[in-house]
């Protein structure tokens, strides 16, 4: 007797991913299931209702497993060049935003979750707990940094709003313009972020004896 086929998550997972980016929340579980090549009644049996389906597709459930940054910046306190970090650190927060955007529009898009319910307060709590995270890390970063004498002393929450909201815009014009198969932000655009917000930052030049 052959023995029955078994359908992965991660196939049922990105059909329905792709269906709710390309039709919101309208996307049925017939049409998931049709592109995922599975009866509907698979779908269910995973993953219970539409709403856990949504949820697990489009990686609520796995936000918080994620650390805020890219780069753990901690290590990088007194070591190697502060511009080069700061590059790292931006391009890693580029091509984090670039695949998160579309994911966010469409949720902002669909305040309501597939099951009726108003999207969950913890979840955007989560969210912009997150979000504050990584501005506090890198501004505590350059702090540690100033106290070496590696960086100008200066308004560091200042400096990490601008420096995440300037990767943020550039990664979201790149979306809407180009679509989600849009280029990967480029090496050379974060490095001239970090260039013009470094003059800010540099330590002041030592005189000459």
């Amino acid at each position: 007797m052959a023995r029955p086929v078994t359908i992965q998550d991660d196939v049922l997972l990105k059909a329905a991913r792709e269906l709710f980016l390309e039709r919101g929340v309208r996307a049925t579980t017939a049409e998931i299931a049709a592109r995922a090549q599975v009866s509907p009644g698979i779908l269910f049996k995973r993953f219970k209702s539409k709403e856990a389906l949504f949820r697990a597709a489009m990686g609520s459930q796995t936000v918080d497993a994620e650390p805020p940054l890219p780069v753990d910046l901690d290590a990088r306190v007194g070591k190697g060049r502060v511009e080069d970090t700061l590059v790292e650190l931006g391009l890693g927060l580029a091509e984090k935003s670039q695949r998160f955007i579309p994911t966010l529009m469409m949720a902002w898009s669909n305040r309501q979750t597939p099951g009726g319910e108003a999207t969950s307060p913890s979840d955007l709590e989560r969210a912009s707990g997150r979000a504050a995270a990584r501005v506090e890390k890198i501004a505590d970063y350059l702090a540690q940094e100033a106290r070496l004498g590696r960086v100008r002393d200066g308004d560091f929450q200042v400096f990490a709003q601008t420096f995440v909201g300037a990767l943020w815009h550039h990664a979201f014009l790149t979306v809407v313009g180009a679509g989600r198969k849009g280029s990967a932000p480029s090496r050379e655009h974060v490095r001239r972020v970090v260039d013009t917000l470094w003059a800010g930052l540099a330590p002041p030049a030592r005189a000459k004896r």
